[in-house]
């Protein structure tokens, strides 16, 4: 049973998109109840090293071609558009998470975890939304 290229594409957008909201609800809830660690802190973690597992058996279970398809041009600019732009997001969280730090009294370390899951949150949804957007 080999994959074509749009069951792969479908696998890999939901994987991600999937890894993408565990890090966007990481996020809340430690801003939400100000603390670094709302649930356990391998949640995310997890649900990437699923992800990157179910991609990665997606490109095996499909052909070569399939496989190429499914990582084409249009991919590449698709992740490089949410590379960039998760790139400006996560320097406009600074300023950002300056003034709720200062408004709220949100802690340090709960501004750290917030912000690097939101980091890896604004890249994955983004990524996931253009796929998707695309199909």
């Amino acid at each position: 049973m080999a994959l074509q290229d749009t069951d792969i594409s479908k696998v890999r957008t939901i994987l991600l998109g999937i890894t993408g909201l565990s890090c966007l609800v990481y996020a809340i809830l430690a801003i939400a109840q100000n603390d670094p660690q709302p649930i356990w802190w391998f949640i995310p973690m997890t649900a990437g090293l699923l992800a990157s597992v179910g991609i990665a058996i997606a490109f095996l279970l499909g052909d070569s071609s399939a496989r190429q398809m499914a990582h084409d041009e249009m991919y590449d600019e698709l992740n490089h558009r949410a590379q960039r732009h998760a790139y400006w997001i996560a320097v406009l969280m600074y300023p950002i998470f300056a003034v709720i730090i200062m408004t709220t009294g949100l802690s340090w370390e709960t501004t750290f975890a917030a912000m690097g899951t939101l980091t890896g949150a604004a890249y994955l949804l983004l990524l996931t939304f253009y796929e998707w957007r695309m199909s």
